[in-house]
């Protein structure tokens, strides 16, 4: 092999992208526009700072990999100027390419969608991971594929499992994959997409690899997904929560096939949001060829991810829940709707451009005990939830939990959920996560009526 590239963007998947060049011989040069970021050694070259590498960075390219959070346009304008022919691409498409003709018996399963790929990434791999098929469970969510790749000890894969963001789809060929499945589209990103529609079409790029006899899944109640199938898609495609698709039948079960019918109760996790979640996971791992068994015993052990809806604690019959991932307001209706306990919400944040807070008047109106506002959306916030539910501002987490705890009642959830990103109070949503566990333990250890 081997050639010239130029890695844009040195962080964790950029780095792993120019270790896996460098391994097979190309010269790779890096660009960062951070002045702090660490060149990697046996980079050709290093360009830190900017907005852009200098243009004779761009000369000469056989590939130019951009990594997820970077804007790509003037990397590629420059590419296009100065390398005409040179291949665009991106971590995760380099490695995907390269693990199919490595292990071209393993099966490949791709997850995308605004909300839940996470949890559904992480579920499937345990499912398989219970079953003993030792999967790789990485991509967006976790370890770059690259990185496994890089090893060069141990067995094969038994399948792997890439969770897929929209950033990392804007660069992904048409390499063969077993499953791939659009949970949900709803607006997110739009300071990169043209607009909506732009941004499906981004996540529609996950079905252009699928294989003869592979499985497209996607979500009868959001339309927009299941027209992200391309027409001429000769395969299998199913549609979650259609009527005859896997579904949550009338008594609540999680209906998968005809042979997979599970109680609610065999999900650990709360949220009708969580019971979708799982019959995508379910559905993939049937095609996977898992038993029902292995598919029951699995999903009863699977524990969540942090900041998931997680339970925090229990005190005096309220639950406290962490749902610090819910960064946008489809989010955190998904969660919402169908919860089984009344909630007091907290949210609040740095509101995302396009997001509409109004569907959550709604479903406050319908499930909502109130809300408690904080951050830069406070305002906006407490002017969603006027006359819908009881309201309280505060300035910091400890305050935020404090005021819900005294307006929740026993048997009721009270639920960090944002619909908002944390950069305006916390480094990130796990931060906001973590702040939000250690108020709640600091109000439960304080409260009289636990002592």
């Amino acid at each position: 092999m081997g050639g010239r590239a130029l890695v844009i963007g040195l962080g964790t998947s950029g780095r792993a992208a120019a270790a896996l060049l460098l391994a097979e011989g190309y010269e790779v040069s890096g660009f960062d526009s951070r002045p702090s970021a660490s060149p990697l050694e046996s980079l050709t070259a290093c360009h830190l700072g900017g907005t852009t590498a200098p243009p004779a960075a761009y000369e000469g390219l056989d590939l130019l990999v951009l990594s997820p959070g970077v804007p790509p346009a003037p990397h590629r304008a420059l590419a296009r100027s100065h390398s005409p022919d040179a291949k665009v691409t991106g971590e995760l498409d380099l490695a995907l390419a390269r693990a199919r003709r490595r292990w071209p018996d393993t099966p490949a399963v791709l997850i995308t969608g605004t909300n839940g790929k996470s949890t559904v990434t992480a579920m499937l791999g345990h499912l398989l991971e219970h079953a003993g098929a030792r999967p790789f469970v990485g991509g967006n969510l976790g370890v770059p594929l690259s990185t496994r790749l890089m090893e060069r000890t141990g067995a094969r894969p038994g399948a792997l499992v890439l969770e897929c963001s929209s950033y990392q789809l804007e660069t992904l060929s048409p390499t063969p994959v077993d499953v791939a499945m659009v949970l949900n589209v709803s607006p997110d990103h739009l300071d990169r997409y043209d607009d909506l529609d732009h941004y499906a079409r981004t996540k529609g790029r996950i079905f252009c690899g699928l294989r003869p006899g592979g499985l497209a899944l996607t979500y009868a109640p959001d339309p927009r997904t299941v027209s992200l199938v391309p027409a001429a898609w000769g395969g299998s495609h199913t549609a979650v929560g259609a009527p005859h698709g896997p579904r949550l039948d009338p008594r609540g079960r999680l209906r998968v096939d005809d042979t997979l019918v599970l109680p609610r109760e065999a999900l650990p996790l709360a949220g009708r949001h969580n019971a979708v979640n799982a019959l995508f996971a379910l559905a993939a791992a049937r095609h996977l060829g898992l038993s029902v068994d292995a598919c029951d015993a699995g999903l009863r052990e699977f524990s969540g991810l942090p900041h998931r809806m997680q339970l925090v604690a229990e005190s005096e019959g309220i639950a406290f829940y962490d749902d610090s991932k819910a960064t946008n307001v489809a989010s955190v209706v998904a969660m919402l709707d169908g919860f089984e306990r009344p909630v007091v919400l907290i949210a609040g944040g740095r509101a995302k451009r396009g997001d509409d807070l109004a569907p959550l008047a709604t479903l406050l109106g319908a499930q909502g005990r109130g809300l408690i506002a904080l951050g830069e959306a406070k305002q906006a916030m407490l002017d969603m939830a006027r006359g819908v539910v009881p309201t309280e501002g505060v300035d910091t987490m400890r305050e935020a939990v404090l005021a819900a705890r005294a307006m929740a009642r026993s048997g009721d959830a009270v639920v960090l959920s944002p619909a908002c990103a944390s950069w305006d109070m916390y480094e990130s949503f796990a931060h906001r996560g973590r702040e939000f566990c250690d108020a709640v333990r600091q109000t439960i250890a304080h409260d009289p009526a636990t002592d």
